[in-house]
């Protein structure tokens, strides 16, 4: 960047200036600013050091009949520079040949589970998949978290096999399923993803059901679950609640009212355990403001709102209707609040279709600078 002084010279914006220009700037723009000269790509390096990262959420499609392949196109939302990104593959990257569905879980991880193979991927633009082995207990419709180098399949089992509450854990860097510590006694009527919201931590996975707010802890190095935890605030009647982990705050977004058909509003606590996992503590973060929880809905007020998903990564949170295509609503943590709060257009209306042939995954993602780089060296293309 360039301008002439009083005496017809040109001065330039480098150093620290430029570095500190730079850093405001979303990941797509700092990539075309290293084009611009060797001293700029050495102040975008060096600006990356000042960067505010912001989770990308992406939305994938999928087939919803054999085969069930993935569409190569998809659509990014960049928080920082407030945009949709649509992203094409010149192949397919996700896994093999599609016998089941691709599924979305505590924000990163994708995952489908066949009888021949579990895939999974966990690359923040999912473009590698991983085949293993499948779980050793068939499961329909299990909760599924990465706690560190650890994979977790728990519960959703098939009920020709004997134990309903398996658990299972696959080490990242091994070859082979451990069986674990059974889920608790309590989820009994619960045990899979329908009714369990999950959040997942560098260190442990938490599992509540939705409409109690009944929740424990799972730890892969002992691999065996804590005590019953009760994740009811007490100053509001919850019917359905979310869960995930904001670096390391657990986050719990709630529906407000008395049934589902008269929902009053989403409110969002940190959950704070001091000392004792069971000395639990609800800390208010935010209340949606109204407008956005009626974009949730869609248009139809006579379709209860049953549940909500909640990703939470890094200092977003994005929140969506579990059971309708309604608007997402998205927010940041600043200090320990939430703010800057967004509705973003429905999924139909982004992909500008309602094909009913077609299923929506969602997901989020930290997205760095070496992330952009890296995919765009496996042929992934960034338009807005």
């Amino acid at each position: 960047m360039e301008n002439r002084n009083n005496n017809g010279e040109e001065d330039s914006i480098d150093g620290d200036i430029l570095e500190s220009i730079l850093s405001y700037l979303p990941l797509l723009d700092l990539d075309s600013a290293c084009q611009v000269s060797k001293s700029w790509n050495r102040a975008v390096f060096f600006s990356l050091r000042r960067l505010k990262s912001m989770p990308w959420l992406f939305i994938y499609s999928q087939r919803a009949s054999p085969p069930y392949n993935m569409s190569t196109t998809a659509m990014a939302y960049d928080p920082k520079s407030d945009q949709w990104i649509h992203l094409k593959k010149t192949a397919p990257s996700s896994p093999g040949e599609h016998v089941s569905v691709a599924r979305s879980s505590h924000s990163t991880l994708l995952y489908a589970l066949s009888p021949a193979r579990f895939s999974f991927s966990i690359d923040a633009f999912h473009l590698t998949w991983r085949d293993v082995t499948p779980p050793r207990v068939w499961r329909i419709d299990p909760i599924v978290a990465v706690v560190g180098r650890s994979l977790i399949v728990a519960g959703g089992v098939s009920e020709f096999e004997d134990d309903r509450f398996a658990v299972e854990l696959f080490d990242i860097g091994g070859d082979a399923w451990e069986r674990c510590e059974s889920m608790p006694d309590f989820l009994y009527e619960s045990a899979s993803s329908t009714w369990l919201s999950v959040a997942a931590s560098s260190e442990k996975m938490i599992l509540t059901e939705k409409r109690s707010g009944l929740a424990c802890s799972f730890d892969p190095e002992t691999k065996s679950w804590t005590k019953l935890l009760d994740f009811c605030p007490g100053e509001c009647r919850l019917y359905s609640r979310s869960i995930g982990f904001s670096g390391n705050r657990l986050i719990m977004a709630g529906i407000v009212g008395d049934e589902e058909e008269n929902p009053t509003g989403i409110e969002l606590w940190e959950v704070v355990s001091d000392e004792s996992p069971m000395n639990l503590k609800f800390e208010s973060i935010g209340s949606m403001p109204k407008a956005c929880f009626d974009k949730l809905r869609v248009t139809d007020y006579d379709w209860p709102l049953t549940s909500i998903t909640l990703n939470a990564v890094g200092n977003m949170v994005y929140i969506h209707n579990s059971a309708e295509t309604g608007d997402i609503v998205a927010a940041e943590i600043e200090e320990g609040k939430l703010c800057k709060w967004r509705s973003l257009p429905n999924a139909n209306a982004i992909w500008n279709t309602s094909n009913a042939a077609e299923r929506l995954i969602v997901a989020c993602s930290n997205v760095s600078f070496s992330d952009l780089k890296r995919a765009s060296r496996n042929n992934l293309s960034f338009s807005t």
